[in-house]
């Protein structure tokens, strides 16, 4: 291999290791996210504008822009009124989701804590990390998850898969669930906070499989 002068001097910022060239793509937290959230299938834009309300809609298509670039997410355009696009993992995308996995579980396991200052509260973040926290701790049922609102509106409803050996968790109301869980979202906080409790929390039908779930955040 040639090398010419520059290489002997002036040092570029990007350093030749298969670690730090992964990093330079994934090292961004927004884009891990994104990918996290796009985890339960093809998903509109403006969903994932509600779910991640602390990026900025320029820092959002900047992430976005890249995630394409590196063959991460397929993004379609629709011929609509309004216009419409939706957005979705690739093969290689859905490579990196037990690798946000693992990096959950390390979280879990050394500072999982109470919200610290400066963080958004998002239970449902959470829940979509749920599925890729892995185990086979909540195994062939379907969990309705309820945030109760607290100064009015409509509840937030998902619901946590778990079939094949294979979860997903979708936003929307499950009437088919055979297990249920509801609560405000400082009851939901409570009940994935290492040392507090979920006693607050309503919980009906298979109570084992509501606890197994509850424990996939637990230390």
């Amino acid at each position: 291999m040639q090398m010419s002068e520059r290489d002997f001097g002036e040092k570029p910022r990007r350093q030749w290791a298969p670690d730090a060239r992964a990093l330079n793509v994934v090292g961004d937290r927004w884009l891990m996210v994104i990918v996290r959230d796009l985890a339960a299938g093809p998903l509109r834009l403006d969903e994932l504008r509600r779910w991640l309300p602390g990026v900025s809609a320029g820092a959002l298509e900047s992430r976005l822009a890249k995630l394409a670039d590196e063959r991460l997410i397929i993004r379609r355009r629709f011929r609509s009124l309004p216009p419409r696009v939706d957005l979705e993992l690739t093969e290689l995308g859905r490579s990196l989701l037990p690798v946000i996995g693992t990096i959950a579980r390390w979280e879990l396991r050394n500072h999982w804590s109470a919200p610290r200052a400066g963080e958004w509260i998002d239970v449902a973040a959470c829940f979509r990390l749920a599925p890729l926290l892995g185990g086979p701790r909540v195994e062939d049922t379907a969990i309705s998850l309820t945030v109760e609102p607290t100064n009015g509106g409509a509840p937030q409803q998902y619901v946590f898969h778990s079939e094949g050996g294979r979860a997903r968790v979708e936003h929307q109301p499950a009437p088919e669930a055979t297990t249920r869980i509801a609560g405000s979202e400082q009851q939901w906080v409570a009940a994935l906070t290492p040392g507090e409790s979920a006693a607050a929390l309503t919980i009906e039908g298979d109570r084992a499989a509501a606890d197994a779930f509850l424990a996939l955040f637990q230390p």
